[in-house]
């Protein structure tokens, strides 16, 4: 019954956070064009946050009419999975709010907190594939809403923190600080492709790091070249993301076809592996 209840109210927090989104989107553009950075994509990036809504809805609609085929069916804590999303959905409006409300430092604050409730949550959905493989249903209903959400979040909190570092320095960034958070977007897609194969977060990061690369602005001759080099950066590390998708796909039609068996799939610190490791005599 707890659980029944626990989806409902997350039903409501998603309802709460589409209508303030919807209520005070027209802020958002403005705001983020006064605090325009190098790692800023194009405006018409942030249309993927339709794709976003429309998954995670359906994704809310299957866990209270059909919560078998949730990602939270089967768990034993499920009922701390959905306070999870709850938090996530409160952390979105809030984010919505103060940043709509040029608060941008506190709201890079939420950020990062709904990072860590999207992350909770891709680590239960690779965690819980992983036991019990893989199925199109749950793929579809459950998993690629939060990974796809995950994915632009990871890339929002690093532009958000470029945000806030401009704010502190009432200046633009040096060229090695916009790179070191283009690469730390594009290992953690890589990390996710290479030992998870999601390609959704490899789409997803794409879409960021080509909206980055293709977007002009007009600058003074001092930085021009600053945003420039980053523009290149962007542009390949999104290459390099969509090369490795391909190797990807191509090895797993290889295995299918030709019956290879697959090396463990796991990110280093995700890997029960880890925590058994045998050297002779002596275990850990």
């Amino acid at each position: 019954m707890a659980v029944a209840a626990l989806s409902w109210v997350n039903a409501a927090l998603f309802a709460a956070q589409l209508y303030v989104n919807g209520a005070m989107s027209r802020n958002i553009g403005p705001m983020s064009r006064k605090h325009e950075t190098f790692i800023t994509p194009a405006p018409y990036a942030f249309s993927i946050w339709g794709l976003i809504y429309t998954l995670l809805t359906i994704s809310v609609i299957v866990d209270c009419g059909c919560p078998t085929l949730s990602i939270y069916a089967g768990s034993a804590h499920a009922t701390l999975l959905r306070a999870v999303f709850a938090v996530s959905c409160v952390m979105n409006l809030a984010w919505i709010v103060l940043f709509s409300s040029e608060y941008i430092n506190v709201a890079t604050a939420v950020l990062v907190v709904l990072w860590v409730a999207l992350f909770t949550l891709y680590v239960h959905i690779i965690n819980h594939r992983r036991e019990r493989g893989f199925s199109y249903t749950n793929y579809f209903l459950g998993e690629l809403p939060i990974i796809t959400y995950f994915a632009w979040t990871c890339a929002a909190t690093l532009i958000s923190f470029a945000v806030t570092f401009q704010d502190f320095a009432q200046d633009y960034l040096s060229l090695t600080s916009y790179l070191v958070l283009v690469a730390i977007l594009s290992v953690a897609t890589l990390s996710a492709v290479i030992f998870e194969g999601e390609l959704a977060f490899g789409f997803v990061a794409i879409w960021a790091l080509r909206a980055i690369s293709v977007k002009e602005l007009n600058l003074e001759q001092t930085v021009e070249q600053t945003s420039l080099s980053v523009r290149a950066c962007a542009a390949l590390s999104a290459t390099i993301i969509g090369a490795f998708m391909v190797i990807t796909v191509i090895l797993r039609v290889l295995n299918r076809h030709r019956g290879y068996q697959q090396l463990e799939r796991a990110m280093p610190f995700l890997s029960e592996k880890n925590g058994h490791l045998d050297y002779g005599t002596s275990s850990l």
